[in-house]
């Protein structure tokens, strides 16, 4: 494998009872360098921000691996309700929900929304995905609705992290890092992209790339930064999200050795990325993704109590 990928879990109490919950990214290696080392996880992965029934905010942080979160709504869930992952270990399927309280006493409709997370790896192939999925079961129109994706690479490991360039490139719609003192020509890279072109990005440092710094939801299309120790990001806006409808965000993580390499890698990616959504359309509608598994309910969770 290309790719070494070390995941970590979200709780450890519940790894103890057998179930690894999410898919943290702990460490990731390209042919033996380091990409993503023991990384801060409210700085890594994905993040929902969205609001529903007058303006009523919900921030997700980090959805892979903790449940940190703002929200305006008492009583609001969240809970993984099932996990399924080929023999091969290349294939992972997680299922999560966001389950909104009862309006009314009479109100009998479960209002959730579903959250399906699809991570394909690859033998000896410089990337990887991850397909996010939301399905809106509230009976409501959601506004709003905006995804992130960012990450804070340490190439090279932690060492190196004062080397890094970042930077977005605006005819591919991807964003990028790279260690300066290897230089663009020889570096090792890692860069995150999709097959849709993102409404926002930022370059910049990992405090002050952090969405919701000071109140505000939208990243500010700084397209370089560094040598520093540098983080990325990009934003998906949709203004609305109607009942029943399904979103899909297709994420591209690819590396390579030296620009040349990287740049090739991508278009390759960006190919199989789109091949792979018919797959991952499929899995989300397979009636056992929607099924609970009652192990993994019973240590179901709150959004500030993960479990006990």
């Amino acid at each position: 494998m290309d790719i070494f990928i070390d995941y970590d879990t979200i709780c450890i109490n519940c790894q103890e009872k057998g179930y690894s919950f999410g898919y943290g990214f702990k460490i990731i290696e390209y042919k033996g360098f380091k990409i993503l080392d023991s990384p801060h996880p409210y700085l890594n992965g994905a993040c929902i921000y969205f609001e529903y029934d007058k303006k009523k905010k919900i921030f997700r942080r980090s959805i892979e691996n903790t449940n940190n979160l703002e929200n305006s709504i008492k009583g609001f869930k969240f809970a993984m309700i099932n996990a399924r992952t080929s023999k091969n270990n290349l294939v992972s399927r997680f299922t999560y929900t966001y389950t909104f309280p009862q309006e009314s006493i009479k109100d009998k409709q479960i209002r959730r929304i579903f959250e399906y997370i699809d991570v394909y790896r690859f033998k000896n192939k410089p990337y990887f995905f991850i397909f996010y999925s939301f399905r809106n079961l509230t009976g409501k129109i959601i506004k709003n609705f905006n995804f992130y994706q960012f990450y804070d690479f340490d190439l090279y490991g932690e060492e190196s992290y004062l080397n890094d360039i970042a930077k977005f490139d605006s005819k591919l719609g991807i964003i990028y890092q790279y260690d300066n003192k290897e230089g663009f020509d020889k570096s090792l890279f890692a860069g995150i992209g999709s097959t849709k072109y993102p409404n926002k990005f930022e370059c910049n440092i990992p405090q002050e790339i952090y969405i919701f710094n000071k109140g505000k939801i939208s990243l500010r299309n700084y397209s370089e930064q560094g040598p520093a120790d540098c983080a990325v990001a990009l934003q998906w806006n949709s203004s609305l999200f109607r009942p029943e409808e399904l979103k899909i965000f297709p994420i591209m993580m690819v590396t390579g050795l030296g620009s040349e390499d990287f740049f090739n890698n991508i278009n390759e990616a960006r190919k199989n990325l789109e091949t792979h959504q018919k797959s991952v359309l499929r899995a989300v509608e397979n009636i056992s993704r929607q099924k609970i598994d009652l192990k993994l309910e019973k240590l179901s969770f709150s959004q500030r109590i993960w479990c006990s």
